[in-house]
């Protein structure tokens, strides 16, 4: 159970790693797009040009709700609601070590900490619902996202990117 409980918050961790990374491809894609259109003589005041913007800055922000949505580990967050049955004390010293370091925190965690240190010193109990607006917005996101690369690419095929 040890072995899964840690798996599970590896897994996370990549995740993490794998969304900041098509963020950030998705934004520079935007960006090529964008300078091309800027660019290009006969596009510089097109409608076109606004929404790579805005979906240049949507995917940017993006960021941040990814870095609140992972700033700190579920196996963390769960200690709040579950309190010392939460899988964050079926670790061992060593893992539980490297969670915490992963919620930010440098000091060194008590060998047996008590759920009301770990909510008390990653002030859990006042803390936004980042999973659940990040879920949300991931959905709206992906709508926007959808909706404009499906004008972009109908405005394409229809007249090239001419006016």
């Amino acid at each position: 159970m040890k072995h899964e409980v840690f798996h599970h918050f590896l897994q996370e961790q990549r995740l993490y790693k794998i969304l900041s990374r098509i963020a950030k491809y998705v934004s520079i894609g935007f960006l090529i797009i964008y300078l091309y259109l800027l660019f290009s003589s006969s596009y510089t005041a097109s409608p076109l040009i606004v929404v790579i913007n805005y979906l240049a800055i949507l995917t940017s922000f993006s960021g941040i709700i990814t870095f609140k949505y992972f700033e700190i580990p579920t196996l963390l967050l769960d200690v709040f609601t579950l309190k010392s049955a939460a899988p964050f004390f079926q670790l061992g010293e060593e893992e539980r070590q490297f969670v915490w370091r992963k919620a930010g925190k440098e000091d060194i965690l008590p060998a047996s900490p008590t759920p009301e240190l770990i909510i008390k010193e990653l002030y859990l109990f006042d803390r936004y619902p980042w999973k659940r607006i990040g879920r949300i917005y991931s959905v709206g996101y992906l709508v926007v996202i959808l909706i404009s690369v499906f004008y972009l690419t109908s405005v394409y095929l229809e007249n090239g990117f001419q006016n």
